[in-house]
């Protein structure tokens, strides 16, 4: 009987230690969609696919240090996606990031009603702000 209360806490401890190690923020397997430097920082959009799609879409956005690619921490973020329209009021997309809970590191939203160029802006680090031209599949 204690053998099997034995082994049934190692399966525990050794399941637990393989989901934190599968788990969390990983991003090593995502691909760049596009960066841009912005005074000390270089801010990356990175998808599994390395593409954004009309429709609904959700992705990574980063921020490192130029000087050494380290994940930074820039407090809030917000966004604005606007797709130019020539000789018609531009399109607004929606965009919201949250913290994916590693520093530097934001879990997107979005939903891009139609295929085209996009301008992309972050704004962050209490006023700073990015435009990251994106192409949308």
């Amino acid at each position: 009987m204690q053998t099997k209360m034995i082994l049934a806490a190692l399966v525990v401890v050794v399941l637990s230690v393989g989901l934190v190690a599968c788990g969390g923020d990983d991003a090593s397997n995502l691909k760049q969609i596009q960066q841009q430097r912005s005074g000390e920082y270089v801010v990356a959009l990175l998808s599994e696919t390395g593409q954004l799609k009309q429709g609904p879409n959700t992705f990574a956005l980063e921020f490192r240090k130029a000087s050494d690619n380290s994940l930074a921490d820039v407090g809030a973020v917000q966004l604005q996606s606007i797709m130019p329209m020539p000789g018609m009021s531009p399109m607004s997309g929606g965009a919201s990031a949250t913290p994916s809970g590693t520093p530097g590191r934001y879990n997107v939203t979005s939903d891009f009603e139609m295929r085209g160029k996009w301008n992309f802006t972050v704004i962050y680090g209490g006023g700073q702000r990015v435009l990251i031209p994106i192409n949308v599949q």
